[in-house]
């Protein structure tokens, strides 16, 4: 239970800086066009500590979850009611309303940009950051030597089974999975290749293949049988299997391609030969791989861009099937604040576990994720969201005509009934995930 609070709160932590870091770009263009900040504050609630500076009182509020950036202008707005004007044209020195209907698009734009801007920042540092990653020999096979496993037609009469892959051209391959990366980047073009066989360094090429889900170039990597971790007292770390109901084996899919599910395993350790009878099929061990440290084979700057507009539109479509009730394809993206914030938390205190690289990486990236269903969500055309805001300002600017303060106070109602509305269909999809999951 107290692990659970811990992860909960040091998500919400998480959501809540990155909220009032949102709060913080609407404050800086605010200030750039001479609009005054009353209050800029870290946390909602009461006031816990602040410091009152010429134009705004900067503060930290009770609770740590969130922030606002409250700006002149709503003595404005009441005044017009009061006097049942129909236009805001009388306004004092610095409030909102006294500013273009565009630079009040911009002010309300600057709070998803911020938020935007940050994703970008944190990925790309994310990328620049090496951490341990899994490492295995290129020792690959066509996927035609494991038909039984495979279940593709596709042919490589260039590679053998037990090949080493080296490189391509001037592209030397660290790794199985270096190899990986930069086959994937190929789009289905043919690969000059040089490999190990038997003892000798041999050029050949891999040619793609079309399959329903893309290109494929018809290779796998081999793995030798070597336990890695193992919950069972049966195996040991470096166990080596080396034969399967007496069959030799050379490497894993060996294994995974006998079609019985009970088995002898033959293993050897420290010299000694050893038999473990498996009867259900299912290995209680997985595999040893290395480790090897390194970042993303990536340019930071473009990669992050592209991540956080792929992860943007992500957000945005799934709030969008949300707020429209087509459930099923919003969950496959949304979950509830509560469980978003405990998940955040305990991925946080995982990552931290593993390494710290590998932390402070899993909380950049996880902040980035944070920060773009902000943007996202703040985008949607919805009085009192800044997307709503921009909206309004934008027909402002078109029609050359404001709103009248009725016309925008009966929106801001509407879009505060809206408001809530999401907040308790997004809350009851904690409601399930708790109580009836």
């Amino acid at each position: 239970m107290l692990s659970h609070i811990l992860f909960l709160v040091i998500g919400l932590l998480c959501i809540g800086l990155m909220l009032f870091l949102h709060e913080l770009g609407h404050f800086i263009v605010a200030r750039l066009f001479k609009v005054d900040v009353e209050v800029l504050s870290f946390g909602i609630g009461p006031r816990v500590v602040g410091y009152q500076g010429p134009r705004t009182e900067y503060r930290i509020s009770a609770i740590p979850f969130g922030g606002y950036c409250r700006m002149s202008g709503s003595l404005d707005l009441t005044k017009a009611l009061q006097d049942k004007a129909t236009t805001l044209d009388r306004t004092e020195a610095g409030s909102y309303f006294s500013a273009s209907p565009w630079r009040r698009f911009l002010i309300y734009l600057a709070g998803p940009l911020m938020n935007f801007l940050i994703a970008v920042i944190l990925i790309a540092i994310a990328a620049l950051i090496p951490v341990e990653r899994l490492s295995d020999p290129a020792f690959v096979t066509p996927i035609s030597e494991y038909p039984e496993l495979f279940h593709q037609d596709i042919k490589q009469s260039g590679i053998h089974k037990g090949d080493m892959l080296l490189s391509s051209g001037e592209r030397e391959f660290l790794d199985w999975q270096d190899a990986e990366i930069f086959l994937s980047s190929q789009e289905g073009a043919v690969i000059p290749i040089t490999v190990y066989r038997d003892g000798t360094v041999i050029e050949t090429e891999l040619i793609p293949q079309q399959t329903e889900d893309g290109w494929a170039y018809g290779i796998a990597l081999l793995q030798r049988p070597v336990i890695g971790r193992t919950l069972s007292d049966d195996f040991q770390v470096g166990d080596v299997i080396t034969a399967i109901d007496s069959t030799p084996v050379s490497w894993t899919y060996d294994i995974y391609a006998y079609d019985k599910t009970s088995f002898t395993l033959t293993i050897e350790r420290e010299g000694m030969k050893l038999e473990r009878e498996i009867e259900d099929g299912v290995l209680p061990f997985t595999w040893q791989s290395g480790l090897r440290v390194s970042r993303d084979q990536v340019s930071p700057i473009p990669y992050a861009i592209g991540r956080s507009a792929e992860m943007f539109f992500s957000a945005l479509s799934a709030l969008g099937a949300f707020i429209t009730f087509h459930f099923e394809e919003a969950l496959e993206v949304l979950t509830g604040p509560i469980k978003a914030a405990e998940s955040l938390g305990s991925i946080t205190m995982a990552a931290f576990a593993e390494s710290s690289s590998s932390g402070i990486r899993g909380v950049l990236r996880l902040l980035a994720i944070v920060s773009v269903s902000l943007s996202a969500g703040n985008s949607l055309p919805i009085p009192t969201f800044d997307g709503g805001q921009m909206l309004m300002a934008a027909v402002e600017a078109i029609r050359r005509k404001a709103l009248s303060p009725r016309t925008y106070v009966l929106l801001q109602i509407a879009g505060m009934a809206a408001a809530l509305l999401i907040m308790v269909m997004m809350y009851s999809l904690d409601f399930k995930a708790y109580f009836l999951s």
